[in-house]
């Protein structure tokens, strides 16, 4: 568990160092087999207005057998103009690709299949979530602009 907590503070402070204008915090609600709650950043890498490439560290929140339990996850989402999302994510105990909607990367309406990659198979099945993405600046470079004739 410390290796994952010393790779998150470490990808962090890459990110803080990075152009504050293509970061973002996170807020998801997820359900992959139980409830959890989800908090991270997130760093669009390119800066095309037609699609984006997002990558993110998060803690995921769960409660597993009335334990509380606190979890690193990495993801990386792709997305085009017509609003399309395509992405995967990977925790300890699961690997999930995800579909789903974005609504100028500020918004997040996705659904996948959690596949267990441990013996104790805390997530498993279809998967549905919500996310917000909020960025710290004002003008941001990492909301996608609505295209105008």
């Amino acid at each position: 568990m410390k290796k994952y907590v010393i790779l998150f503070f470490a990808f962090i402070t890459t990110v803080l160092n990075a152009q504050w204008n293509k970061t973002a915090f996170n807020i998801a609600y997820r359900y992959t087999g139980r409830n959890v709650l989800q908090a991270g950043l997130e760093f669009k890498a390119n800066a095309a207005r037609e699609q984006s490439l997002v990558f993110g560290v998060s803690m995921l929140y769960t409660s597993v057998l009335h334990q509380d339990k606190f979890l690193p996850e990495a993801n990386i989402y792709y997305t085009n103009i017509k609003s399309q999302l395509m992405g995967v994510s990977v925790n300890p105990y699961s690997i999930e690709p995800r579909i789903g909607f974005s609504l100028f990367n500020f918004m997040y309406l996705n659904t996948g299949y959690a596949f267990p990659i441990h013996k104790e198979k805390y997530f498993k099945g279809i998967t549905f979530g919500v996310q917000f993405n909020i960025a710290p600046v004002k003008n941001s470079a990492f909301y996608d602009r609505l295209k105008l004739m």
